[in-house]
């Protein structure tokens, strides 16, 4: 029994009303043993567009798989992140910016989740949502375990493969064992019962069966199949149910894990290092040019100097003299800027062996010079 709340009237989506409750109270049917529909027919007209990534369809296959359940329409379109993700138009009607997205005429609705509880709900006369409060809750619980405990680890360990991203070994690692964990739950549910709440398919059958589809495809090799007979079966025979594979086709299991692929273009992540050096390089262009201008400018005073020097005084020193001085103070100028440059300073500086010698040396010579003038 489904608990006290069978019978409770279940809110009504802003899709039309479709199929044989059109019109009349949309409330939980009381036919408790009652089984899964057939395929229906499809609703002639769309109830939105679902916009989609190529390379994750599999976000997008579980409210197409219960669209075709419950016999209603979709449109899909291809959504191209690079072109369309920054567009005005597209930020004005789905601010998230979350893709895939279903657009109806009463707004977006995005998130994979969302889309397709949107779409189960559709109908109140199938029972893809539960046929009682109780249902619901559980395909909720089974919901946010293949989100949170099978489809982020899975996708860690798939992405690589599927050139979606770059490979990281010990992630990889780690995202395989939660992986085997999460199946292992499966499989104690599954040896309960049929499906994941009982005897009929439901929204929870579908979220994970599209979610598992690229791990089988891909790397669920027969070694790592072999400890989950019943998850296997269970996944086989949803794969053959017309639903499933009008939309997902017919899987092949996988016969040897696939290996890391290189990142596809449109999914390569910014070159955020190529960026900083390009940035960086101009600035230390800069810093160059302004010490060497700065150094450009610390030697014109001396060559001001020189000329001075032929202006002998009287008593002024010798030529030869007068030369030597003007190299040495130079060569002792050079000397000096180039300590700095590695981060002499102050008293260090002076006392450097190379500075003590230069100004010894020019001392001796303005001694000379001193001594030719008094002579």
């Amino acid at each position: 029994a489904c608990g006290p709340a069978q019978g409770r009237a279940r809110p009504s989506p802003r899709a039309p009303p479709l199929g044989p409750a059109a019109g009349a109270a949309r409330a939980w049917p009381l036919a408790a043993g009652r089984a899964a529909p057939a395929a229906m027919a499809p609703a002639k007209a769309p109830i939105g567009t679902l916009h989609y990534i190529e390379q994750t369809l599999y976000k997008a296959e579980k409210a197409l798989v219960a669209a075709k359940f419950n016999g209603v329409l979709l449109e899909k379109k291809p959504f191209d992140a690079q072109k369309e993700a920054k567009k005005p138009d597209f930020l004005a009607k789905n601010p998230i910016g979350k893709v895939p997205y279903l657009e109806t005429d009463m707004g977006c609705i995005c998130t994979t989740n969302a889309i397709a509880r949107y779409v189960a709900r559709c109908r109140a006369d199938t029972s893809l949502y539960g046929k009682c409060f109780d249902d619901e809750c559980q395909i909720d619980t089974w919901l946010e375990f293949c989100m949170h405990e099978l489809e982020v680890p899975l996708m860690t360990w798939l992405y690589p493969v599927m050139g979606l991203l770059d490979d990281d070994a010990r992630a990889t690692e780690a995202a395989r064992a939660d992986v085997k964990k999460a199946l292992g739950d499966l499989e104690v549910q599954l040896k309960a019962s049929d499906f994941l709440i009982g005897s009929f398919v439901t929204l929870a059958d579908i979220a994970v069966v599209c979610a598992l589809r690229e791990g089988f495809a891909r790397v669920f090799d027969p070694a790592f199949r072999k400890p989950f007979p019943k998850v296997c079966a269970w996944f086989e025979r949803c794969c053959k149910m017309p639903q499933f594979g009008a939309v997902i086709g017919a899987v092949k299991l996988c016969e040897q894990a696939g290996k890391p692929q290189p990142v596809l273009p449109a999914f390569k992540p910014p070159a955020r290092k190529a960026e900083a050096k390009a940035k960086a390089e101009p600035a230390a262009k800069g810093k160059a040019e302004a010490k060497a201008e700065a150094k450009a400018q610390a030697a014109k005073p001396a060559a001001k100097v020189a000329p001075k020097a032929e202006a002998k005084p009287p008593n002024a020193p010798t030529g030869d003299l007068a030369a030597q001085i003007q190299a040495v103070g130079d060569q002792l100028r050079e000397v000096k800027e180039k300590l700095k440059g590695q981060g002499v300073t102050g008293k260090a500086l002076n006392e450097h062996p190379e500075v003590k010698e230069g100004v010894a040396k020019l001392t001796e010579l303005k001694t000379a010079a001193a001594a030719a003038r008094v002579a």
